[in-house]
Formats: C-alpha cells, sequence, structure tokens
C-alpha cells in the first residue's frame, strides 16, 4: 500500500535563513512553538496508522515538509518508531522551503534508484517550485519494480488560468520521465501520486500527463483512478473535489488488482456544529491555531497480485 499525504505546512520551529519559513516560527502570528510541532508530529504519525489500518502503509508520500529534520522527528519521537521506516527526501529551490519526502518500509519495499525531478519554467525563468521525487524499487511480496512519482504541483495562487501553464510544464516533465521508462519497459509498473493542485479533468492531468479515465481502454498509458464513494480529498468554498490523486500505469493495472481510496477516517474530519458543514479538521483556520491534522484528507493506492 502506497499513501500519500499533503501534511500541511509540516515545519520545525527553527529559522532557516535561506527560506521564507519565518510564518511558522515561535515568534511568528501563528506562534509555530515546540507544543504545537510535537502535537502536528503525534497528528501526522495518527493519520498513518489510520490509513493503513491494521497493518501500516509500506509506503508515505508527503508535501508541505520542511526539512530532514521534521522526518527523522516523525520517526523518532511518534509511535512509528516501532516501525522500520526509512526517509527519502531532496531540499528543493522552493522559496517556503517545502519539499515532497517519502518514507518506506525497508521489510517491504527495497529501492534501486532516487532522485529530485527540477522543474526549470521556460515561461518564467525565475520563478522555482517543489521537486518532483522519482523513485524505483523492488516491492518484496511480489518481487517486481516500482516506478513511483510523488508530486506537488504549483498552486493556484493568482487564478486558475494565470497558474495552469505552471502544472502544465511540471505535468510535461513528469510525462517525459515516463515516456523514457516506457521506451524501455512498455508494461513497467508506475505510480504517479500528490497533490496536483488541479482536478481530475484538468488540463494539467488529461494533457500534460495524459491520464485517461479508468473506464477508457489503453496499452502502455496511464488511467486515473477513483474512489466512487468519495467526494474529494479537499473542500475549497464548499466544495470537494480531487486534488490528491493516484494514477497508474495500463502494465500495473493489467497484473494487479489496484484500489484507490481516500480515507475518511472520522479524526481526520471535523463537523461544524452551527452548519452541520463537514471538513478536514486543519492545523489552522487561517491565522488561528486549530489543533487539527492537515486541511488535505490522506490517500492510499493498495495493490495485490492477479
Amino acid at each position: 500500500m502506497v499513501m500519500f499525504y499533503n501534511v500541511e505546512n509540516f515545519y520545525d520551529t527553527v529559522d532557516n535563513p535561506q527560506k521564507d519559513d519565518n510564518e511558522f516560527l515561535p515568534t511568528s502570528q501563528r506562534q509555530w512553538n515546540s507544543y504545537r510541532y510535537h502535537k502536528k508530529l503525534t497528528n501526522i504519525s495518527k493519520a498513518i496508522a489510520t490509513a493503513g489500518g491494521w497493518q501500516l502503509p509500506d509506503i508515505v508520500g508527503m508535501c508541505e515538509v520542511e526539512n530532514d529534520t521534521c522526518l527523522h522527528d516523525l520517526l523518532s519521537k511518534t509511535e512509528l518508531y516501532r516501525f522500520h521506516y526509512n526517509i527519502i527526501h531532496f531540499d528543493s529551490e522552493d522559496p517556503r522551503g517545502i519539499d515532497v519526502a517519502l518514507l518506506y518500509n525497508t521489510k517491504t519495499f527495497s529501492p534501486l534508484s532516487q532522485r529530485a525531478i527540477r522543474i526549470q519554467f521556460t515561461s518564467d525563468l525565475n520563478k522555482k517550485t517543489r521537486d518532483v521525487l522519482y523513485v524505483s524499487g523492488i516491492m518484496k511480496p511480489t518481487n517486481d519494480t516500482l516506478h513511483l512519482f510523488v508530486c506537488h504541483f504549483p498552486s493556484r495562487r493568482g487564478g486558475k488560468e494565470v497558474s495552469e501553464p505552471f502544472r502544465m510544464e511540471v505535468a510535461k516533465g513528469v510525462r517525459a520521465q515516463i515516456d523514457s521508462i516506457f521506451s524501455t519497459n512498455p508494461k513497467a509498473n508506475i505510480l504517479v501520486t500528490g497533490d496536483f493542485n488541479d482536478y481530475p479533468d484538468d488540463k494539467s492531468i488529461t494533457e500534460g500527463l495524459q491520464a485517461k479515465k479508468q473506464t477508457d481502454a489503453c496499452n502502455s498509458c496511464l488511467t486515473s483512478l477513483q474512489d466512487p464513494s468519495a467526494d474529494g480529498t479537499y473542500k475549497f468554498q464548499g466544495q470537494w473535489n480531487f486534488l490528491d490523486q493516484a494514477i497508474v500505469s495500463s502494465g500495473f493495472l493489467e497484473r494487479y488488482k489496484i484500489d484507490y481510496t481516500v480515507i475518511k477516517a472520522e479524526g481526520l474530519l471535523e463537523t461544524n456544529q452551527k452548519t452541520g458543514e463537514v471538513t478536514p479538521f486543519r492545523t489552522y483556520r487561517g491565522p488561528y491555531y486549530h489543533g487539527g491534522f492537515s486541511d488535505h484528507l490522506p490517500i492510499t493506492t493498495s495493490f495485490s497480485k492477479k
């Protein structure tokens, strides 16, 4: 099982002069202190345990992670210390210092290669964003190779029309890497997961990544997975939608039964007592500390060989 989780501003409390992390310091308006940081560690570990059920995920992809310190603290200062997770992380050029990262269970997954895919925007040479994390490795239970891309596409700040070209460039960069894999192995097991800041029908998914709907027939292509039981992973202006997605190769689908699930566990959600509206239980509401988990729900992609 592969889990993905946008952990919403997972910062430590130490100032990094090279990054714009001033919003999450003890002296900031948000008063991001040790107590709140350790609460965040506990909440993320609980979300991982909840997503895995009786068995924790083999791989956990995350985004909005500041640095290795946060990841090491997550594995040493929570109940996750009991399990066999290792870390894969590269520092990106994101101005706020938030990166994608990976935890993997050494008993069930063995990395073969890992690298950060850095995107250079042609439309704005000065714009920086998160890297895409690429990891390939052996799924020990089946002895098959998995190619995994963990993404956090550029935000919609400034509006969809203004920001969409940046997401398209990242998507095309990922697709180029996938085509390189397909050129040597058209049946490769590929999983692209992350927060795409776009919906399944948006251009970065359908044209940039060239992902088809699950009902479409295809060969050596990508298929967007769906969870009919869920309304979405993120709620904006009262509307749910799927920013957090899982996209797999046709060869992977041929050999494995694959399920994409939005984790809707009670602790990850909250209900407004006045309106009855259900939303993700987030860490902050605006500048005010709320004590929750994240503004996104986690997703899982589980697979078993046919």
